[in-house]
């Protein structure tokens, strides 16, 4: 990366990527929305303040798309997806990083023309086998999931005849008791330990070990679930 970093947003996202960007000896640029202007930022940081509905302001950012790298870092995902499909359309070899809170919205800004998504939904996933292989990025990628959310990581072992007891992975919304499953150690398959892959259908059974990342309430709420 020859050219300067260029951050879209300054909120929880694009607040965390400067703290740990800027420390890469690159030029820096943090650009904010006129029309959400962060009073917030700190005065050391002098933010370039555009409207991004219009092609002009993002031009006269005068951004080098065979060497500058944008992140677009705005904390909601349709800024992040309009901004996507106006710098594509602007520069088609641009390279894009952006930041997602979900598997859906990840895909939408994959098909918008981004060339790498954050998805901090799935991050913690990603982060055990290596796929985010940025030292700085993982760092910010850090702070927003734990620091941020107050998360915790634990190994919950399930009770035989639990109410997800030979279930299968499809068949429970471990979103919605505020649960990210990262892996699995299957009993009837020794101690090794799987991490999930959504093309794999995974049987639940009692003794499995599930490895998860969630705030401490709702571990404990899942936890109380799972015994009920």
């Amino acid at each position: 990366m020859s050219g300067k970093i260029i951050i879209f947003g300054f909120g929880s996202f694009g607040r965390h990527l400067y703290k740990h960007l800027s420390g890469l000896n690159k030029e820096v640029i943090v650009v904010v929305d006129s029309k959400n202007y962060d009073a917030t930022i700190p005065s050391e940081i002098v933010p370039r303040q555009i409207n991004i509905k219009h092609n002009d302001d993002i031009t006269a950012l005068d951004i080098d798309a065979k060497k500058d790298v944008v992140y677009c870092a705005m904390n909601k995902t349709a800024h992040n997806l309009f901004l996507v499909l106006s710098l594509k359309t602007l520069y088609r070899d641009i390279s894009i990083i952006a930041i997602s809170n979900s598997f859906e919205n990840a895909r939408k800004l994959k098909y918008a023309g981004a060339t790498n998504v954050i998805d901090l939904y799935e991050a913690t996933s990603r982060r055990f086998v290596n796929m985010l292989t940025k030292p700085a990025v993982t760092k910010a990628v850090d702070e927003i999931i734990y620091k941020e959310n107050d998360l915790k990581m634990a190994e919950i072992v399930l009770p035989k005849d639990s109410s997800i007891d030979t279930k299968l992975l499809s068949e429970i919304d471990f979103k919605k008791h505020g649960i990210v499953l990262i892996a699995i150690i299957d009993k009837e398959m020794g101690d090794e330990l799987s991490f999930i892959d959504h093309r794999i259908d995974h049987k639940l059974d009692g003794g499995d070990i599930l490895v998860v990342v969630a705030k401490k309430d709702d571990l404990e709420r899942f936890v109380s679930f799972l015994h009920s």
